[in-house]
């Protein structure tokens, strides 16, 4: 058809249409955006660490099913009782089937409206493998009996299906929010996986992701999978995954303590951020679970470096609005542990607070690694004569390039001579998953130390207490420090008693060299 010029009076029209309907954005830029910055988050030059909560149907309360018993007021309720017990995101899904695109957009809009003065953010969760009702219009076909009693996605909606309403919904949502501070990032959908072809999932999450991130540069995006384990797709898959620039941290659901190794693995190899997006703990008979909730907070913080946990299904209500958990869930109306689990998260949202640190100039050291002009080593001990310390400093990054002590039990410890004194800026350790080895083969705990000889005696530079066993670990200076001897000395191994170290990297400042010894 040949196309027909419009009247000024239709332009407008078209305009104030745009306007009203939301796909038309604002011309500014958010102002509070949280991006990840090496393994963690930052806010306005702040670390953002958090705990939070999983409202997943918030976004449709007052609307009907599949929330006939909710109520409007529900949101403010649910909201402010997040805010008061210190939780600073809310995961929610922004799909329903009784909404349209445009409909379901302004109701997230309201919710994330709410938010923002509440100091609250929105893990955007935009669809779900679980045929809950929390799906965009027209993809109901795509739900089929998977056997066990599981309705899910079907392959054909991985394998291309999700193009035809899912990702024109998501386009819209995007678009019409991008500009919005209470999100804080856009999730792809809640433990999405493709049990009949696995493989399926890689180039899905690539195109979804890419799409997201033509239209909001502003916002970070992640996936939603329980983990890596989970997808069945293996470690290296999930690592060359996860490594796309338009994924910006790792997820995971976690249930009863369940650990997920490859899910581990990923993380420590990668060194992008971590979030628990879903927690809890089955309220079976004689279960302590504020105790079990707080030792678990402290394995995902302390020890595996996450940096947001999400207890699943939180309702402040003192009767059931159907959107809880009544067995993993924090459920004033069901749970008797619900003041107790309030104070456990209301603590650990204190300690965060309190821990809270500037973001770094950079992430890692500057110069050139004079670590491979070193001129002598000598270490506690060797395993053999190939695995010798010169081997930590030759610039390869290999399982078969690497020094390794004996079995005795540590401490272990190579020491290297630069050569001569050296303006030192930092230093890098590469560990044994680096080099594609065993992750947990990595130091939990070590010293780098610099000294006068070989044989010292040493002043400690920097204490690494490396318990989720990354596997790249990073250390650098304010300002450059002198030095002609350092040392890496391991007092926690890993898995076992022998310290593998592929790389103990040195990084000088060009030009600039020194000849005295200077005491710091």
């Amino acid at each position: 058809m040949k196309p027909q010029s419009l009247s000024l009076l239709s332009v407008f029209s078209l305009i104030l249409f745009s306007l009203s309907s939301g796909v038309m954005s604002a011309l500014a830029a958010p102002t509070e955006v949280v991006t990840a910055y090496g393994d963690e988050f930052y806010l306005n030059g702040k670390s953002y660490c958090f705990v939070g909560v999983n409202l997943r149907g918030v976004c449709h309360y007052g609307k009907g099913a599949p929330l006939q018993w909710t109520q409007s007021g529900h949101i403010d309720e649910n909201l402010s009782a997040v805010a008061a017990m210190g939780g600073k995101v809310v995961r929610l899904f922004a799909s329903c089937v009784n909404a349209a695109s445009a409909e379901t957009a302004n109701r997230l809009e309201v919710v994330l409206d709410k938010m923002e003065p509440l100091g609250l953010k929105a893990l955007v969760c935009l669809t779900d493998l679980y045929n809950t009702g929390f799906h965009p219009q027209g993809d109901d076909s795509f739900y089929k009996d998977q056997g066990n009693g599981w309705t899910l996605l079907d392959d054909a909606w991985f394998a291309g299906g999700y193009q035809l309403n899912y990702l024109p919904q998501v386009k819209r949502i995007v678009a019409q929010l991008k500009d919005h501070n209470a999100v804080f990032a856009w999730e792809l959908g809640n433990e999405l996986t493709d049990i009949k072809n696995p493989s399926n999932i890689v180039p899905f999450t690539q195109a979804v992701a890419a799409a997201i991130k033509a239209i909001d540069p502003y916002h970070m995006v992640s996936t939603g999978f329980i983990g890596v384990d989970h997808l069945q797709i293996g470690e290296a898959a999930g690592y060359a995954l996860y490594s796309d620039p338009n994924i910006d941290f790792i997820s995971e659901h976690t249930y009863n303590g369940e650990d997920h190794g490859q899910n581990h693995a990923v993380h420590s190899r990668l060194g992008k951020p971590l979030v628990v997006g879903e927690y809890g703990w089955s309220n079976g008979e004689g279960v302590d679970r504020p105790a079990r909730t707080a030792e678990q907070l402290a394995r995902c913080f302390d020890e595996r470096a996450a940096r947001g946990f999400l207890q699943w299904g939180f309702q402040a209500q003192a009767w059931d609005i159907g959107d809880g958990d009544n067995i993993f869930g924090m459920d004033h109306y069901k749970h008797d542990d619900y003041d107790a689990l309030w104070t456990v998260y209301s603590t650990r949202a204190g300690q965060i607070e309190s821990a809270s640190h500037s973001r770094p100039l950079r992430l890692e050291s500057q110069g050139q690694n004079v670590a491979l002009s070193s001129t002598a080593w000598t270490a506690d001990s060797v395993y053999s004569s190939a695995w010798g310390g010169d081997k930590a400093f030759d610039g390869t990054l290999s399982g078969s390039s690497k020094w390794t002590s004996n079995g005795d039990l540590p401490p272990h410890w190579l020491a290297i001579d630069l050569g001569r004194e050296r303006e030192v800026d930092g230093f890098t350790v590469r560990m044994a998953g680096a080099a594609g080895e065993r992750f947990d083969y990595a130091f939990k705990r070590f010293r780098i130390d610099s000294g006068r000889s070989l044989s010292g005696p040493w002043t400690t530079e920097f204490d690494v207490d490396n318990r989720p066993q990354f596997s790249n670990v990073h250390r650098f200076y304010e300002s450059p420090q002198s030095m002609r001897y350092v040392r890496i000395y391991i007092t926690d191994s890993g898995v076992d008693n022998y310290c593998r170290l592929p790389e103990f990297e040195v990084y000088g400042i060009p030009g600039i060299e020194t000849s005295a010894w200077i005491v710091h």
